[in-house]
Parts: structure tokens; sequence; C-alpha cells
């Protein structure tokens, strides 16, 4: 009678521990069942984006500094709307030649940007040198002229001021892009 019970038990066990298989085979049936139910949000898909760099970039830096319109499409000036408080001119007055908007870009590069870019790294954490915030600055300088051929050859009749204040939120616009893929330099 002994063993009878033994068996009777053994049987029971195993009967408790299928039927608990069963509950847990059920539960996870029932919830793959609800997770393929759920409609899966579309995926985005980029597909080849080009980069034309007949537009300001540091050379002797490493990264990159895109100008243009950003990958994902956005105007130039969303990064810069923070950081607007410098799009005046260095004089109350705008330029009126294009000579004359160069200069203002010079002086622009001279007394707000150093500040803009101070306020910049401050305010994102960022670890920039003096020295590679001089070398940026000094880059973007040598390639001003360049910029300015650029704007008049894309629109001849556009007065100089507007050029000037293309040129200055392309500036700053690059400078954040830059800054945002830049890693931080410490002390040099």
């Amino acid at each position: 009678m002994n063993q009878y019970h033994s068996w009777q038990s053994w049987i029971q066990q195993m009967m408790n521990q299928l039927q608990q298989q069963q509950k847990t085979i059920d539960q996870l049936q029932k919830k793959i069942k609800d997770l393929q139910s759920v409609e899966q949000p579309p995926k985005t898909v980029i597909e080849k984006i080009e980069y034309h760099f007949d537009q300001l970039k540091i050379e002797t830096l490493e990264g990159t500094l895109q100008i243009g319109l950003t990958p994902n499409g956005s105007e130039l000036s969303d990064i810069s709307d923070l950081y607007s408080k410098q799009q005046n001119t260095p004089n109350t007055q705008l330029p009126k030649t294009d000579d004359q908007a160069l200069h203002f870009l010079q002086e622009y590069m001279t007394s707000d940007i150093p500040g803009w870019m101070n306020q910049y790294v401050r305010d994102h954490d960022i670890q920039v040198s003096e020295n590679h915030k001089e070398r940026m600055i000094a880059d973007i300088r040598k390639q001003l002229p360049q910029r300015m051929e650029y704007y008049r050859g894309q629109k001849p009749e556009a007065p100089p001021e507007e050029i000037f204040h293309q040129i200055q939120t392309e500036i700053q616009h690059s400078i954040a892009q830059y800054f945002e893929t830049f890693e931080g330099d410490g002390d040099e």
C-alpha cells in the first residue's frame, strides 16, 4: 500500500506540474498575440544624403563643419535662434556695399563671435580650448570672401545687408553644428 501511495502521489505531482506548464504556455501565447496585434510605428528611412563642400568648412581642425540645411531638413536658423542676441551688425549702420559687408563680417568675427562661442560652450558644457576657438575663427575669417562671392552668385540682386545677415546666420549655425559633434579637447 505504501508503494501504491507513492506512485499515486508522484502521478499527482506530475499532473500538477503539467497543469502549471500548460498555464504558462497559455499565458505566453496570449502575450505573443497581444504583441503581434500592436501596430508597429512606421520606420524612418533616410535615403542618400549629398553634401556639397563648396561651402564654409574648417580646414585645419579634425571633424566636419556642416553648412546649409541640416540632414533632417530643418531651417538654418533653428540653432541660432537660441543665440541670436549677436545678430546685430558690429556698427549700428547696415552695409551698403559688398566690401563694406565683408568688413562688417570681419569685425563681427572679432567682436561678437568669441563671446557667442564662449556662451554656447558654457551652455552646452563643452570643453574647448581658447587656442582651438581662435583657430576656428581664423579659418572662418579666411573663407568669408568666398562666402560673399557664393551668395552674390546665388542672389545677384540681393542687397549687401541681406547677404551679411545670411553669412552671420550661417557662421553661428555652422559653429553650433561643429560643437554638437565635438567631443571636447581639454587643455592644449
